[in-house]
This record gives structure tokens, sequence and C-alpha cells, in this order.
């Protein structure tokens, strides 16, 4: 078993950590709302309409309602729940939202009417639904800050694993670039790869790439490449592909480590 094979089942372990550590984390985000609708829907249930729905998130409720003509609740207003100190996690004040416009169809009349009243009651009771909302946050922040730092923890995991992993794979390339050598195929999708030995020159269809020889430095390096040439033939009259192998005194190594990551997907196992 290679040291690649048992990375990636251990970045299969970790994936699967990470997708349960979502779940529990999603849970408790959305029981966190539920009781933050629950809340809502019992301070305006006495300004609710049949059909009205209220569309709440972890800083804000909306307020809709059916509409004639429309398949889908109709926004009414919004209440955003926000702290005049930006580090507090603590709502110290009720923002309303809404649209204006000049239309008195008998929606538009009783939206008016709606904003009115919830108008009122945040006027009467802004502190008390301040205070219940802060309640619910607070009562259900901690588990959800734990919850997240797993989350995170497990992805800052997964991430500095797959990055282990490509750096290995990336070695394994250059060290089979310098022995045997680096075949590519060409598929559907893809025609075979392009290298540039210069700013002014490039070589197209190479099925076949090795390092010779390398400078002092590792800067540059010498290749030898295969490519699929086109030949014409007088007898037949058309173009048959053809095997040529062709080589390159130093060809910088940032062309070629590029090539090779451009086409890493081409490149036959």
């Amino acid at each position: 078993m290679t040291r690649i094979t048992i990375l990636e089942q251990k970045l299969v372990q970790l994936q699967e950590k990470r997708n349960k550590a979502g779940l529990v984390c999603r849970k408790l985000e959305n029981n966190q709302i539920d009781l933050l609708s629950t809340m809502f829907n019992q301070v305006f249930t006495t300004v609710l309409e049949p059909g009205d729905v209220l569309e709440t998130s972890s800083d804000r409720v909306r307020f809709t309602r059916p509409q004639s003509g429309y398949s889908y609740n109709k926004e009414v207003l919004d209440l955003y729940f926000r702290s005049e100190d930006w580090k507090s996690e603590t709502a110290t004040q009720i923002q309303t939202s809404f649209y204006s416009t000049t239309d008195n169809s008998e929606f538009e009349l009783r939206r008016m009417i709606l904003i009115g009243k919830v108008g009122q009651i945040i006027l009467d009771q802004s502190q008390d639904i301040l205070q219940q909302f802060n309640q619910i946050k607070s009562d259900t922040r901690e588990e959800i800050s734990q919850a997240r730092k797993v989350e995170w923890g497990l992805d800052k995991e997964i991430t500095n694993l797959k990055s282990l992993i490509q750096g290995i794979e990336q070695e394994n390339i250059l060290t089979q670039l310098e022995t045997e050598g680096i075949e590519f195929i060409e598929t559907e999708s893809y025609k075979l790869p392009t290298l540039w030995i210069n700013t002014n020159r490039n070589i197209s269809r190479i099925k076949n790439i090795r390092i010779t020889d390398k400078t002092s430095s590792g800067k540059s390096a010498d290749v030898k490449v295969k490519i699929i040439d086109q030949i014409y033939d007088m007898d037949t009259k058309s173009y048959s592909p053809r095997e040529v192998e062709l080589s390159f005194s130093k060809v910088r190594m940032r062309n070629i480590e590029s090539f090779i990551n451009c086409n890493k997907n081409q490149i036959l196992k």
C-alpha cells in the first residue's frame, strides 16, 4: 500500500467525519431558528392573517403572505435584529425594512395595515421581544459555536491533507519525468498537450516527455519528447499519424512543471 493510498483512505475518513459534524451543526442551527420562529409567531399571532408565513433566520424575520396570481407568498416587510456595537452578539434594536409603492390594490392596502400593526407591537413590546430573541440566541450560541469549531477544524485537516497528497503526487510525477518519462493520452475532451519551449516557440501534440539532464541550478532541463505528427502520403492523398522524437536543451523547469500541472488529467497512469 503506497503512502498516497494510505493518505487517501484517511481523507475519506475525515470527509465522513466532516459530513457528520456538518449535520450536527445544521441541526443545532435549525433548532435555534425553530425556537426563534415559534417565538415570533407567538408575538405577532394577533396580526397575522390566514396564509401569512413568517420566514425566520438567525437575525431576521420576514412577513410574507399569498397574493392572487402568484404561486408563492410575497414579501410584506422584514424585521432585522441588530446590535449598535458590531462586536456584541446581543441585539439592541429592531430595524424595519419594507418597500414603498403608489399601488392602492387590496393587497397593498392590507399590507399597509399589517405594517402598522407590526409597528405598534414593536413600539409597545420592543424590549420584551429583544429580551426573548437574545435569550434564545444565548441559550443556543455555545453549543452551535462548539459544533462549528469541530466542523472548521475538520475542514482545515482536510485542506492540509489534500495539499499533502497533491505535493506527493507532484514529487512522484517529477521523479517519473526524470526516469522512464510521462506519457499522455488523447481523449474526446482533450487533445495531446502543448509545451512552451521558450517564449517564442511551443511544441504541440506531445505523447511522451522525459527529462534527460538538468542544469546545476535545477532551473532548466534538457528534454526528449515524442510527438504525433501528421504526414501527408502522396499515394493515398491523405494524412496519417507518425511518431516523431525530438530533443530540446535548457527548457525552463517552470515551463515543464506548469505543463505537467495543466495536463495532469491526461497522464497515463
